[in-house]
């Protein structure tokens, strides 16, 4: 993905996907995944890959590539620019 936390960007991109700081969100996310799932997707270097899960009510996609989906709306990792 990127030299950031993947979780962190998780968060960011939700709360982006919200019109919200990071700091903002009113949800923890180990509540729904666990975080070490993602660290491990993150440092998958072979095969192509996507995964997807929910956080309160939004669908959240992770792609190999290291792009974040929320709601089918693109994120870049770490841009917080919705595509």
């Amino acid at each position: 993905m990127s030299d950031n936390d993947i979780v962190g960007e998780v968060i960011e991109a939700i709360a982006q996907s919200d019109n919200m700081d990071a700091s903002e969100v009113d949800f923890i996310l180990a509540d729904y995944i666990d975080p070490v799932v993602l660290e491990k997707l993150e440092n998958m270097d072979d095969g192509v890959w996507e995964f997807t899960f929910r956080v309160s009510d939004h669908q959240v996609r992770l792609t190999h590539g290291g792009t974040i989906f929320i709601d089918g709306m693109k994120y870049e990792a770490c841009s917080g620019r919705q595509k």
